[in-house]
């Protein structure tokens, strides 16, 4: 394994998932405070807070996914892995950081929250600043994924396609083209095809 494979593509993707890992589960997405003096008792107020991991049941597994995959293409880059297949790491990578993105923004826009007051109490709850963190940190991983997607793209181009079919070896490329060694005084004739 060598980190100085890896890349600003990938530096940008172990960024977005070590910061979205911290917002998910250290920082409040939610919250809310009541104050005034509650009906029936001495309590004179309340906070309520929740982190992203807390405040949903269903999205926060794709945002733990997209952390994992997201730390997983940049240990294979470091280790010069390139999985066989038509699907690429930054195509994957991409896709869930855009994935993650569109949730949280849906999260963003259709949130829980509430002002209301009566009876002396006031009660304001909403989105905190710990959800745009996040959205930052999802949008880091979905530009990684399209930089390491486009890195991946120019490899391809570059690299000259190996026959794996036939052994791996370049020269078995030229397999069907035998020429005949030329004997002192000889000149060098092609295959003998036969004769006419």
């Amino acid at each position: 394994m060598s980190f100085s494979r890896v890349g600003l593509a990938e530096r940008i993707i172990a960024g977005g998932a070590v910061a979205l890992f911290v917002f998910l589960f250290f920082l409040d997405w939610y919250g809310g405070t009541i104050s005034g003096l509650l009906p029936g008792s001495h309590i004179s107020g309340a906070t309520v807070e929740a982190t992203g991991w807390e405040a949903f049941t269903s999205s926060r597994w794709v945002w733990l996914a997209t952390i994992l995959l997201a730390l997983g293409s940049v240990l294979a880059a470091a280790r010069a892995y390139r999985p066989e297949g038509p699907v690429q790491l930054g195509a994957v990578v991409f896709g869930m950081g855009t994935l993650s993105s569109v949730l949280i923004i849906y999260r963003i826009i259709y949130h829980p929250g509430a002002d209301a007051s009566g009876h002396g109490l006031q009660i304001s709850y909403g989105i905190k600043f710990g959800i745009w963190l996040g959205l930052l940190a999802a949008l880091a991983i979905a530009l990684g994924g399209y930089l390491q997607l486009l890195a991946e793209g120019r490899r391809q181009v570059s690299e000259p396609r190996v026959d794996r079919e036939r052994g791996g070896d370049p020269e078995s490329a030229f397999s069907g083209l035998l020429v005949a060694r030329s004997k002192a005084g000889q000149p060098a004739r092609g295959p003998d095809r036969g004769a006419p």
